[in-house]
């Protein structure tokens, strides 16, 4: 099946879904049925301003299918979903299909593990079943919209999430007194000079001279995770939280 793929994805997970999906999807269609799909992560519950900005050019006046795909970090897809949907359907797409799938975290280290390792081969197979499921319901003649706010998140035990909210209480009020927007650090003793950050950012945020613009970076830690010599780390109070309240593995989900 021919499709659009549209992924903002800066660490790559979102992008391995969706060629997954793709796979699942793959076959022809009637022209002028070609879905766009449309994956996102998701920061701190919603759709990146980023991914926004990404898409913001892409519109259509045929009420063109929409595959709606949220990744996130093992704790919560919250309303990312519903942002997106109700993005792509003022530009004109009409949401036939919505999915979340568990990535693992842009603040997962090995001493805070936060979904490791995922997507693993049992998320890629579930992608592609996905994909076909799609595929068949396009194959069907539905274009019925879906509702991405029916599509709930798996819950997460009642103890870890209110040992999470406390945290979350607490490092806002904080921040009240004394904000700090911490970046990724550079160990020059590591840094190869390769330039490989700069072009990773997919925000623009790591200047020729490697330093970090606060203002524009976003956290994802695209640079950490491409970085080849290691040069690159990100500290934040919010990995080992989210390593210990949110670490029972939760499944992909989805709405056709």
């Amino acid at each position: 099946m021919k499709s659009v793929s549209m992924c903002f994805s800066p660490t790559g997970g979102g992008e391995k879904i969706a060629q997954a999906i793709r796979r699942g999807m793959d076959g022809n269609l009637d022209e002028g049925m070609e879905p766009y799909l449309f994956v996102i992560p998701v920061y701190g519950g919603h759709m990146p301003v980023p991914a926004r900005e990404c898409f913001e050019k892409v519109r259509v006046t045929d009420n063109r299918p929409a595959i709606l795909v949220a990744v996130y970090g093992n704790r919560a897809f919250e309303r990312a979903l519903v942002d997106l949907e109700d993005f792509v359907c003022e530009r004109g797409f009409c949401p036939i299909a919505a999915a979340a799938f568990v990535c693992e975290h842009s603040y997962s280290t090995a001493d805070t593990p936060i979904a490791a390792g995922r997507p693993d081969e049992a998320d890629l197979q579930a992608a592609e079943d996905f994909g076909r499921r799609v595929r068949e319901k396009l194959l069907a003649g539905s274009l019925s919209p879906i509702h991405a706010a029916n599509l709930q998140d798996e819950p997460s035990p009642e103890a870890s999430v209110k040992k999470f909210v406390a945290f979350v209480q607490s490092f806002r009020a904080r921040q009240a007194v004394a904000p700090q927007k911490p970046v990724p650090s550079l160990d020059k003793d590591l840094c190869s000079g390769c330039g490989i950050c700069v072009s990773a950012c997919p925000v623009g945020a790591i200047q020729e001279d490697l330093s970090v613009d606060a203002a524009r970076c976003i956290n994802c830690c695209a640079c950490v995770k491409a970085c080849p010599a290691g040069a690159r780390s990100f500290r934040t109070p919010f990995a080992r939280p989210l390593s210990e309240c949110f670490s029972v593995r939760k499944s992909p989900r989805w709405l056709l």
